[in-house]
């Protein structure tokens, strides 16, 4: 059997709110509430939940964003430091053909790497080897790749490091933004429970202000006691067709 679905977020804030603020303004309710150990200072409380849980639900919808806004801006820099890393490693792999020892000094002896992290560990092999063993550097310059080439192009490796890194803090701050909003609402969630609980017993017999608090109140036979009828019928109609 499916439980039963739970409320959206808004839906559970709305209730609250509802709950909390027509108590605060019908001083009927108050008064009978107030009987039962919720007076105002109490009820200050529940507003004070829900204030903390829709500002973390909001913080949670921004935080939420911000991975996909940096998303765009990574790819990007990825695009252009894997561009950077393989032209580079074309050029070596054509100069130092058969130089295997200064293929390895630059990384590029095996397949091309396809992960973030390989892509990252290789480019920076990559351009601080050329630029930092003399004869590489001097090798590539007559092959468009002056010193200054060769830092320009080891930025876009960089840019594509911060860039992950942004993107991994993006995706960090939304995961503790939604466990404090999941924190917040739970908090939220079981003080009106239980405030709606005690209000049932103040307000036991008062209709119209148990629906003021959002509580429906039942009015002759549930749907259940009106199908029981009908439901005997059948099972007795069919033990006669079985019989």
């Amino acid at each position: 059997m499916a439980g039963k679905p739970k409320s959206s977020i808004a839906d559970r804030l709305t209730a609250a709110q509802v709950a909390i603020s027509n108590t605060l303004a019908d001083a009927e309710i108050k008064a009978l509430v107030e009987g039962y150990g919720y007076t105002e200072e109490r009820m200050r409380e529940g507003v004070a939940l829900h204030d903390a849980a829709e500002k973390s639900v909001n913080a949670q919808t921004a935080a939420a964003g911000a991975p996909r806004e940096v998303t765009a801006t990574t790819e990007s820099a990825k695009k252009d430091a894997r561009d950077a890393y393989q032209a580079l490693a074309q050029v070596a792999r054509a100069l130092f053909a058969h130089d295997p020892a200064q293929l390895a000094t630059l990384g590029v002896t095996g397949a091309a790497p396809r992960s973030t992290a390989g892509l990252l560990t290789a480019g920076y092999a990559l351009f601080d080897n050329a630029l930092g063993v003399e004869a590489v550097r001097t090798a590539l310059a007559g092959y468009g790749y002056d010193e200054a080439r060769l830092r320009n192009e080891r930025e876009r490796v960089a840019a594509f490091d911060r860039a992950n890194q942004a993107q991994e803090a993006a995706k960090g701050a939304a995961q503790q933004a939604t466990r404090e909003q999941d924190a917040a609402l739970a908090a939220l969630d079981d003080w009106v429970a239980q405030y709606l609980k005690i209000a049932k017993v103040a307000l036991r017999g008062k209709k119209q202000l148990l629906e003021k608090l959002g509580l429906a109140t039942r009015s002759g036979k549930t749907a259940a006691q009106r199908a029981a009828p009908k439901k005997a019928a059948a099972t007795r109609t069919a033990r006669k067709a079985s019989g």
